[in-house]
């Protein structure tokens, strides 16, 4: 599907932290100011590397000795290219590193618990999706594991390396995997069969079969957070929201919930968001 006009490009990411915050989601999106890296994200971002990586393996090679020596390695090339990250993760603290890269590793010894990859053969991995709906928004995204049965069925599946959560807070994770049946169904033309999280930290697995009325509610949910970011950005107030994240939160200097002090609103971010352009452009500016 071409894109027509400048469409700021939504992920459920993005969405989520909107619904979360909108304040975070100004500081984020439109003003991009920076944040600190975080073990969590980074410990996330190797764990996705190895399981990624781990299919690279023959069957028989795919071992949890394999998608550890994937992991550090993957740890070595990011040490290398961002020389001041240690000290930025774990301060003075000689023994992080190590109290670091075991909790992922147990990430993926639990990882092994929950599936055997050698029987797996999955058709696309970390497969990156983008297309346009018909509400003209930009969606995109990158789907973790894409498998697909001798029968042609579609399985999505999504590692998650934090814990899962209560049911009654499954929601937002919902939301999450039906995004991404609404991509595949979008650019593929096909209803995925099962869509899964995999919650790794403590080996639970989610599974949720989608149905076309999901694609139709996942659209239209996603047209009414648009509206939203729209009407917050034409006023230029995104207000924000207290909940039990703050204490984790990046901006909390800048937050007045917290006493702090917000810088004012980025004029080219808004506009940045808000801008079209001719009739057939092809580009679409990323929310992410």
């Amino acid at each position: 599907m071409s894109i027509s006009k400048r469409a700021s490009a939504l992920s459920p990411s993005r969405i989520g932290t909107f619904r979360n915050c909108p304040l975070q989601f100004r500081f984020q999106v439109i003003d991009k100011i920076p944040t600190k890296e975080s073990q969590a994200r980074q410990r996330g971002t190797l764990v996705h590397a190895a399981l990624e990586n781990l299919f690279d393996l023959p069957a028989q090679q795919r071992t949890f000795a394999a998608a550890s020596r994937t992991m550090e390695e993957a740890w070595d090339k990011t040490l290398s290219e961002k020389s001041d990250l240690l000290a930025e993760l774990f301060g003075e603290d000689k023994s992080g590193e190590n109290q670091f890269l075991e909790t992922a590793r147990q990430l993926l010894a639990n990882y092994f618990q929950m599936e055997n990859p050698d029987r797996l053969a999955p058709a696309h991995r970390e497969k990156y999706l983008r297309v346009t709906d018909k509400n003209h928004l930009h969606l995109h995204g990158y789907i973790d594991r894409v498998d697909i049965s001798p029968t042609g069925l579609v399985r999505i599946v999504d590692y998650k390396t934090g814990k899962a959560p209560a049911e009654r807070y499954i929601g937002p994770y919902q939301f999450q995997i039906r995004f991404y049946a609404l991509l595949w169904y979008l650019t593929q033309g096909q209803l995925p069969a099962r869509l899964q999280l995999l919650f790794l930290k403590d080996r639970q697995v989610y599974t949720y079969t989608p149905t076309a009325a999901d694609i139709d509610a996942t659209t239209e949910e996603i047209f009414a957070v648009w509206e939203q970011i729209l009407t917050q950005a034409r006023s230029g107030y995104f207000p924000p929201r207290r909940s039990p994240l703050c204490n984790w939160c990046d901006y909390r200097a800048y937050c007045p919930l917290m006493e702090g002090i917000a810088p004012e609103i980025s004029d080219e971010g808004v506009q940045r968001l808000l801008s079209t352009q001719e009739d057939g452009a092809q580009e679409a500016a990323d929310l992410s």
